[in-house]
């Protein structure tokens, strides 16, 4: 396929390449977003994938349709994962994807930059605090940028449907997104989680565990001859 800058299928893998994973409730389906930054241009953001999980799915078998997703990628991929509403399907996650697991707390506030080691089974997982509003101005003010390339699909017309059917409102410590009545926001969220990812500040540390290990150098084989 012929290089092309405005889309992404035609870069070449992503680097890194990230799964964002929204995990939805009793309602709501949970997805997963697949994109990453251009590996010509780090500061592109390409987004190739919307996928969303079956419905009703929860824990081990959740974990399991996210693999589905992750195998199509080489199993070589960041998992940035909602954890806001049930934190042991973080564990259910660390067992399957370890360090390339990446969890994140979506609440009312938090600035998404200053992690904390939360203990799951026999290791431990960063997870970010981050504001629901701070997710979505993020990737407004990103999409405003122009850096953020999707490839058009059904999955991201309904994204950006349910990003445009939020409900804005005004609060004290500025604004809030609020989902109407029967609307659901899982696509838009997990694309809001994967932008914030691509363009984090960390994102070179933790692509560190899936980058192939360099050949250690071999030393120089020196001959008795070398003395005489």
């Amino acid at each position: 396929m012929t290089f092309a800058h405005e889309d992404p299928r035609t870069w070449g893998r992503l680097n890194p390449l990230i799964i964002a994973h929204d995990v939805g409730r009793a309602h709501d389906r949970s997805t997963a977003v697949v994109g990453g930054p251009s590996p010509f241009a780090p500061k592109l953001i390409g987004v190739t994938e919307f996928n969303e999980l079956p419905i009703g799915s929860y824990g081990t078998r959740r974990a399991s349709d996210l693999a589905d997703v992750d195998a199509r990628q080489q199993q070589n991929s960041l998992i940035v994962a909602d954890l806001s509403n049930d934190a042991t399907y973080g564990e259910v996650l660390f067992k399957q994807y370890g360090p390339r697991l990446v969890g994140l707390h979506i609440s009312r506030y938090g600035d998404g930059l200053h992690p904390e080691w939360r203990p799951v089974g026999q290791g431990a997982m960063l997870v970010y605090k981050i504001g629901r509003s701070v997710l979505l101005e993020n990737l407004h003010t990103l999409l405003g940028m122009n850096i953020v390339r999707i490839v058009p699909s059904d999955g991201s017309k309904r994204a950006f449907n349910q990003l445009a059917r939020l409900e804005r409102e005004l609060g004290p410590t500025g604004t809030i997104y609020h989902c109407l009545p029967g609307e659901h926001d899982d696509l838009g969220i997990s694309l809001a989680m994967l932008v914030w990812a691509a363009n984090h500040p960390h994102l070179s540390r933790w692509a560190n565990v899936i980058q192939p290990p360099r050949p250690r150098a071999q030393r120089p084989h020196i001959s008795a001859l070398a003395w005489t």
